[in-house]
Protein backbone atom coordinates (compact mmCIF):
# COMPACT_ATOMS: atom_id res chain seq x y z
CA UNK A 1 0.00 0.00 0.00
CA UNK A 2 2.76 2.45 0.88
CA UNK A 3 4.59 1.61 -2.33
CA UNK A 4 1.51 2.28 -4.47
CA UNK A 5 0.80 5.59 -2.71
CA UNK A 6 4.32 6.74 -3.41
CA UNK A 7 3.68 6.44 -7.16
CA UNK A 8 0.48 8.47 -7.18
CA UNK A 9 0.66 11.89 -8.82
CA UNK A 10 1.61 14.59 -6.32
CA UNK A 11 -1.66 16.48 -6.85
CA UNK A 12 -3.56 13.40 -5.65
CA UNK A 13 -1.69 13.42 -2.37
CA UNK A 14 -2.30 17.04 -1.44
CA UNK A 15 -6.00 16.82 -0.43
CA UNK A 16 -5.53 13.91 2.03
CA UNK A 17 -2.47 15.59 3.52
CA UNK A 18 -4.35 18.87 3.81
CA UNK A 19 -7.27 17.15 5.51
CA UNK A 20 -4.88 15.42 7.90
CA UNK A 21 -3.21 18.72 8.75
CA UNK A 22 -6.56 20.36 9.45
CA UNK A 23 -7.63 17.47 11.68
CA UNK A 24 -4.36 17.52 13.60
CA UNK A 25 -4.68 21.27 14.13
CA UNK A 26 -8.29 20.90 15.29
CA UNK A 27 -7.40 18.09 17.65
CA UNK A 28 -4.61 20.18 19.16
CA UNK A 29 -7.06 23.03 19.80
CA UNK A 30 -9.80 20.86 21.29
CA UNK A 31 -7.73 18.40 23.33
CA UNK A 32 -8.27 18.98 27.06
CA UNK A 33 -5.50 20.37 29.25
CA UNK A 34 -5.00 20.30 33.02
CA UNK A 35 -6.26 23.82 33.55
CA UNK A 36 -9.69 24.82 34.77
CA UNK A 37 -11.89 26.50 32.16
CA UNK A 38 -15.02 28.39 33.21
CA UNK A 39 -17.01 29.76 30.28
CA UNK A 40 -19.94 32.09 30.81
CA UNK A 41 -21.71 31.32 27.55
CA UNK A 42 -23.38 34.00 25.46
CA UNK A 43 -26.95 32.68 25.44
CA UNK A 44 -28.82 35.98 25.44
CA UNK A 45 -31.05 36.96 28.35
CA UNK A 46 -30.36 33.93 30.51
CA UNK A 47 -27.61 31.92 32.17
CA UNK A 48 -25.39 29.06 31.01
CA UNK A 49 -21.95 28.30 32.42
CA UNK A 50 -19.67 25.49 31.22
CA UNK A 51 -16.93 24.20 33.53
CA UNK A 52 -14.22 22.05 31.95
CA UNK A 53 -11.26 20.33 33.54
CA UNK A 54 -9.52 17.54 31.73
CA UNK A 55 -12.19 15.33 30.19
CA UNK A 56 -14.84 16.44 32.67
CA UNK A 57 -17.62 18.86 31.77
CA UNK A 58 -20.15 20.44 34.07
CA UNK A 59 -22.94 22.56 32.63
CA UNK A 60 -24.76 24.98 34.91
CA UNK A 61 -28.05 26.11 33.37
CA UNK A 62 -28.78 26.19 29.66
CA UNK A 63 -30.20 29.57 28.77
CA UNK A 64 -33.51 30.30 27.03
CA UNK A 65 -32.83 28.79 23.60
CA UNK A 66 -32.26 25.12 22.62
CA UNK A 67 -30.54 26.22 19.41
CA UNK A 68 -28.17 28.68 21.09
CA UNK A 69 -26.98 26.31 23.82
CA UNK A 70 -26.26 23.71 21.15
CA UNK A 71 -24.11 26.16 19.21
CA UNK A 72 -22.24 27.37 22.28
CA UNK A 73 -21.47 23.86 23.52
CA UNK A 74 -20.34 22.93 20.03
CA UNK A 75 -17.83 25.77 20.15
CA UNK A 76 -16.36 24.64 23.47
CA UNK A 77 -16.55 20.84 23.50
CA UNK A 78 -14.65 18.46 21.19
CA UNK A 79 -16.94 17.28 18.39
CA UNK A 80 -16.50 13.63 19.41
CA UNK A 81 -17.44 14.26 23.04
CA UNK A 82 -21.20 13.83 23.52
CA UNK A 83 -21.05 13.22 27.28
CA UNK A 84 -21.57 15.77 30.04
CA UNK A 85 -20.62 14.48 33.46
CA UNK A 86 -22.92 16.78 35.46
CA UNK A 87 -25.74 19.16 34.58
CA UNK A 88 -26.92 21.63 37.22
CA UNK A 89 -30.30 23.35 37.00
CA UNK A 90 -30.11 26.21 39.47
CA UNK A 91 -33.87 26.84 39.46
CA UNK A 92 -36.91 26.34 37.20
CA UNK A 93 -36.96 29.72 35.41
CA UNK A 94 -37.31 29.31 31.65
CA UNK A 95 -34.28 31.50 30.87
CA UNK A 96 -32.11 29.00 32.77
CA UNK A 97 -33.71 25.64 32.09
CA UNK A 98 -35.13 25.69 28.55
CA UNK A 99 -31.77 24.93 26.96
CA UNK A 100 -31.16 22.14 29.47
CA UNK A 101 -34.12 20.18 28.14
CA UNK A 102 -32.40 20.16 24.75
CA UNK A 103 -29.12 19.12 26.40
CA UNK A 104 -30.79 16.10 28.02
CA UNK A 105 -32.08 15.09 24.58
CA UNK A 106 -28.85 15.64 22.66
CA UNK A 107 -26.11 14.57 25.08
CA UNK A 108 -25.46 11.68 27.38
CA UNK A 109 -25.79 13.27 30.80
CA UNK A 110 -24.39 11.16 33.61
CA UNK A 111 -25.85 13.06 36.56
CA UNK A 112 -28.01 16.07 37.37
CA UNK A 113 -28.21 18.35 40.39
CA UNK A 114 -31.22 20.56 41.01
CA UNK A 115 -33.23 22.08 43.87
CA UNK A 116 -36.27 20.39 45.35
CA UNK A 117 -38.95 22.62 43.86
CA UNK A 118 -42.43 21.75 42.66
CA UNK A 119 -42.96 22.01 38.89
CA UNK A 120 -44.88 25.12 37.95
CA UNK A 121 -44.32 25.24 34.20
CA UNK A 122 -44.45 22.91 31.22
CA UNK A 123 -40.72 23.23 30.54
CA UNK A 124 -39.76 22.30 34.11
CA UNK A 125 -42.17 19.37 34.06
CA UNK A 126 -40.49 18.22 30.85
CA UNK A 127 -37.06 18.49 32.54
CA UNK A 128 -38.25 16.24 35.37
CA UNK A 129 -39.90 13.82 32.95
CA UNK A 130 -36.72 13.40 30.90
CA UNK A 131 -34.62 12.72 33.98
CA UNK A 132 -36.99 9.90 34.90
CA UNK A 133 -37.38 8.58 31.37
CA UNK A 134 -33.63 8.47 30.71
CA UNK A 135 -32.93 7.13 34.21
CA UNK A 136 -30.35 9.82 34.86
CA UNK A 137 -28.84 9.80 38.33
CA UNK A 138 -29.98 12.87 40.23
CA UNK A 139 -29.23 14.65 43.49
CA UNK A 140 -31.39 17.28 45.16
CA UNK A 141 -29.17 20.24 45.97
CA UNK A 142 -28.54 21.21 49.57
CA UNK A 143 -26.04 23.56 51.21
CA UNK A 144 -22.99 21.65 52.42
CA UNK A 145 -22.61 19.29 49.46
CA UNK A 146 -19.22 19.15 47.75
CA UNK A 147 -18.08 17.96 44.33
CA UNK A 148 -14.40 17.18 43.69
CA UNK A 149 -13.14 17.34 40.12
CA UNK A 150 -10.34 15.03 39.01
CA UNK A 151 -7.97 17.92 38.29
CA UNK A 152 -8.07 19.34 41.80
CA UNK A 153 -10.92 21.83 41.55
CA UNK A 154 -13.75 21.75 44.11
CA UNK A 155 -17.37 22.84 43.91
CA UNK A 156 -19.21 23.72 47.12
CA UNK A 157 -23.00 23.99 47.23
CA UNK A 158 -23.83 27.08 49.33
CA UNK A 159 -27.57 27.21 48.68
CA UNK A 160 -30.43 26.21 49.08
CA UNK A 161 -30.46 26.26 52.85
CA UNK A 162 -32.36 23.90 55.12
CA UNK A 163 -35.07 24.90 55.82
CA UNK A 164 -35.61 26.85 52.57
CA UNK A 165 -36.48 30.53 52.54
CA UNK A 166 -40.19 31.29 52.35
CA UNK A 167 -42.30 34.40 51.79
CA UNK A 168 -39.49 36.28 50.04
CA UNK A 169 -39.86 38.46 46.96
CA UNK A 170 -39.12 35.29 44.94
CA UNK A 171 -38.71 32.02 46.81
CA UNK A 172 -37.71 30.36 43.53
CA UNK A 173 -34.77 32.71 43.03
CA UNK A 174 -33.72 32.79 46.68
CA UNK A 175 -33.66 28.99 46.95
CA UNK A 176 -31.68 28.55 43.76
CA UNK A 177 -28.50 26.48 43.64
CA UNK A 178 -25.53 28.72 44.46
CA UNK A 179 -22.07 27.29 43.85
CA UNK A 180 -18.53 28.26 44.77
CA UNK A 181 -15.89 26.77 42.48
CA UNK A 182 -12.27 26.90 43.57
CA UNK A 183 -8.88 25.72 42.41
CA UNK A 184 -5.82 26.74 44.36
CA UNK A 185 -5.92 30.49 44.96
CA UNK A 186 -8.60 31.20 42.33
CA UNK A 187 -12.34 30.94 42.99
CA UNK A 188 -15.68 31.67 41.34
CA UNK A 189 -18.99 32.48 43.00
CA UNK A 190 -21.89 31.48 40.75
CA UNK A 191 -25.03 33.17 42.05
CA UNK A 192 -27.80 32.22 39.59
CA UNK A 193 -30.74 34.65 40.19
CA UNK A 194 -30.19 35.05 43.92
CA UNK A 195 -31.90 38.15 45.32
CA UNK A 196 -31.06 40.35 48.29
CA UNK A 197 -32.92 38.17 50.82
CA UNK A 198 -30.89 35.16 49.74
CA UNK A 199 -27.68 37.18 49.82
CA UNK A 200 -28.33 38.23 53.41
CA UNK A 201 -29.19 34.63 54.34
CA UNK A 202 -25.84 33.39 53.01
CA UNK A 203 -24.03 36.08 54.97
CA UNK A 204 -25.97 35.20 58.13
CA UNK A 205 -25.07 31.51 57.73
CA UNK A 206 -21.39 32.35 57.42
CA UNK A 207 -21.11 30.86 53.93
CA UNK A 208 -17.68 31.05 52.34
CA UNK A 209 -18.35 33.83 49.84
CA UNK A 210 -14.95 35.44 49.27
CA UNK A 211 -14.14 34.79 45.60
CA UNK A 212 -11.88 35.99 42.82
CA UNK A 213 -14.68 36.14 40.24
CA UNK A 214 -18.32 37.00 40.92
CA UNK A 215 -20.99 35.91 38.46
CA UNK A 216 -23.35 38.79 39.19
CA UNK A 217 -26.80 37.68 40.36
CA UNK A 218 -29.97 37.91 38.28
CA UNK A 219 -28.35 39.39 35.16
CA UNK A 220 -27.51 42.61 36.97
CA UNK A 221 -31.00 43.26 38.37
CA UNK A 222 -31.25 45.80 41.20
CA UNK A 223 -32.89 43.06 43.31
CA UNK A 224 -29.38 41.64 43.82
CA UNK A 225 -25.73 42.62 44.40
CA UNK A 226 -26.14 44.52 47.64
CA UNK A 227 -23.25 46.42 49.20
CA UNK A 228 -23.13 43.92 52.06
CA UNK A 229 -22.91 41.00 49.65
CA UNK A 230 -20.15 42.63 47.61
CA UNK A 231 -18.24 43.29 50.82
CA UNK A 232 -18.47 39.60 51.71
CA UNK A 233 -17.46 38.38 48.25
CA UNK A 234 -14.75 41.01 47.68
CA UNK A 235 -14.28 40.03 44.02
CA UNK A 236 -11.45 41.08 41.75
CA UNK A 237 -13.51 40.49 38.60
CA UNK A 238 -17.23 40.44 37.84
CA UNK A 239 -19.12 38.88 34.94
CA UNK A 240 -22.73 39.53 33.95
CA UNK A 241 -24.71 37.11 31.80
CA UNK A 242 -27.21 39.32 30.02
CA UNK A 243 -28.92 39.74 26.65
CA UNK A 244 -28.27 42.73 24.42
CA UNK A 245 -31.02 45.36 24.46
CA UNK A 246 -33.13 43.27 26.83
CA UNK A 247 -36.54 44.49 28.02
CA UNK A 248 -35.57 44.53 31.71
CA UNK A 249 -32.89 47.19 31.62
CA UNK A 250 -30.26 44.70 32.81
CA UNK A 251 -27.72 45.35 34.07
CA UNK A 252 -29.29 48.24 35.96
CA UNK A 253 -27.42 51.52 36.52
CA UNK A 254 -27.54 50.87 40.29
CA UNK A 255 -25.68 47.57 39.97
CA UNK A 256 -23.16 48.96 37.50
CA UNK A 257 -22.47 51.84 39.87
CA UNK A 258 -21.97 49.38 42.72
CA UNK A 259 -19.55 47.31 40.68
CA UNK A 260 -17.62 50.25 39.25
CA UNK A 261 -17.16 51.68 42.74
CA UNK A 262 -15.18 48.53 43.64
CA UNK A 263 -13.76 47.41 40.31
CA UNK A 264 -12.51 49.37 37.34
CA UNK A 265 -14.69 49.03 34.24
CA UNK A 266 -12.08 46.80 32.55
CA UNK A 267 -12.65 44.21 35.29
CA UNK A 268 -16.40 43.97 34.60
CA UNK A 269 -17.29 41.56 31.79
CA UNK A 270 -20.66 41.32 30.03
CA UNK A 271 -21.88 38.72 27.56
CA UNK A 272 -23.95 41.32 25.70
CA UNK A 273 -20.77 43.30 25.03
CA UNK A 274 -18.06 40.65 24.78
CA UNK A 275 -19.86 37.43 23.89
CA UNK A 276 -18.82 34.23 25.62
CA UNK A 277 -16.31 34.95 28.38
CA UNK A 278 -13.85 32.19 29.27
CA UNK A 279 -11.79 32.19 32.45
CA UNK A 280 -8.76 29.89 32.51
CA UNK A 281 -6.72 29.15 35.61
CA UNK A 282 -4.02 26.82 36.87
CA UNK A 283 -4.89 27.67 40.45
CA UNK A 284 -2.30 30.44 40.65
CA UNK A 285 -2.85 32.66 37.64
CA UNK A 286 -6.05 33.65 35.86
CA UNK A 287 -6.52 34.43 32.17
CA UNK A 288 -9.63 35.80 30.44
CA UNK A 289 -10.66 35.22 26.82
CA UNK A 290 -13.63 36.90 25.14
CA UNK A 291 -15.34 36.46 21.77
CA UNK A 292 -15.06 40.12 20.92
Amino acid sequence: MLHRLAKLPRKWLIPPLLIAAILVAFLAITMPDNQLHVSVLDVGQGDAILIQQGNQQILIDGGPSPQTIGLRLGNKMPFWDRTIELVVATHPSADHITGLVAVLNRYKVKQVLYPDMEPHSAIYSEWLRLIKEKQINYTLAQAGQQINLAGGATIEVLNPQNPPLIATYSDEDNNAVILRLSMGRVSFLLTADLMWEGEFELIAHGARLNSTVLKVGHHGSNTSTTTEFLNAVNPQLAVISVGANNNYGHPTPEVMTQLKSRLSLVNIYRTDKQGTIEFITNGEKLWVKTDR
